[in-house]
């Protein structure tokens, strides 16, 4: 095996793609989560500034998008892109949350390669400063991770990229990772995978819906009527008179239709003299 050269951890170093698992995120300080839990057991303190961030979960996984409001709505200049959602963001919600809609870009396409070449010259343009990613059907190479990565960072723009939980088992080049489930409606659970500078598997429980929402509804046949029951007419104090039943059609007599009368003659009749009968004498 031929010797090294003295300057080859040097190189190794130097390159763009090494990963260093101890390395800051710039000030050192990240941008809060919005969460106070999930900022103790991150060791930044929050959201990194830049790069590529993983969140492992059971696909579709809506809650990630509540779990990102506060960072997509808080203040600071650039845009805000959410790629490939597996349903259509509600313009109304995320107005209510704060998300300025003017900045907010939403990328779709069915087309895997064109998605990803998109979503990278958006994050590595330096106009995007944070940018929500699903990743499309099948798996990534981590070729196409690490450019991610290295563009999020050319952009200084924070990626959050959404894989299934089985990605969690493949090497991946972002340096933050976490593992959500939802066990119960309304509640998320966070753990910490991997990350720089802490310790992996810590955990915590996060509510991301008021607590009346978070009840489950009773059965359907624990619900009181919605509709008013209609009061019983009361009882009449006398009986009915009952009255005898009609006989039967056949034992009626027929019914015989009126001769219809002979119209008048429109000139009189003739009148006769009273005839003379001739007195007879004795």
């Amino acid at each position: 095996m031929p010797p090294m050269p003295p300057d080859f951890l040097q190189q190794l170093l130097a390159r763009r793609d090494t990963w260093w698992g101890r390395e800051s995120t710039g000030s050192g300080q990240g941008q809060s989560t919005g969460f106070a839990d999930l900022d103790r057991i991150l060791a930044g303190g929050g959201w990194p500034e830049q790069g590529l961030v993983e969140l492992l979960c059971p696909l579709p996984c809506p809650a990630v998008l509540h779990l990102l409001l506060p960072v997509l709505a808080s203040d600071g200049p650039g845009a805000r892109l959410i790629a490939n959602p597996p349903m259509r963001p509600s313009a109304t919600m995320l107005a209510r949350a704060g998300v300025p809609l003017d900045d907010l870009l939403i990328l779709r396409s069915d087309d895997r390669a064109t998605l990803l070449r998109a979503s990278f010259e958006a994050i590595a343009g330096d106009t995007v400063r944070l940018a929500l990613l699903w990743a499309p059907g099948g798996p990534l190479p981590a070729g196409t991770l690490r450019r991610l990565h290295m563009g999020a960072q050319q952009g200084r723009c924070l990626l959050i990229l959404v894989r299934p939980r089985q990605a969690g088992q493949q090497p991946s080049p972002a340096p933050l990772r976490l593992d959500l489930s939802c066990p119960a409606p309304g509640e998320l659970t966070v753990t910490v995978h991997k990350q720089p500078g802490g310790r992996a598997g810590q955990y915590c429980h996060l509510p991301l819906l008021p607590e009346h929402l978070r009840r489950r509804p009773p059965a359907c046949r624990e619900l009181p009527a919605l509709t008013r029951r209609p009061t019983p007419e009361p009882a009449l104090r006398t009986p009915l008179l009952r009255l005898p039943a009609p006989p039967a059609c056949r034992e009626l007599p027929a019914l015989t239709r009126r001769p219809t009368p002979e119209p008048a003659l429109r000139t009189p009749l003739l009148r006769l003299p009273a005839p003379v009968v001739p007195e007879v004498r004795p």
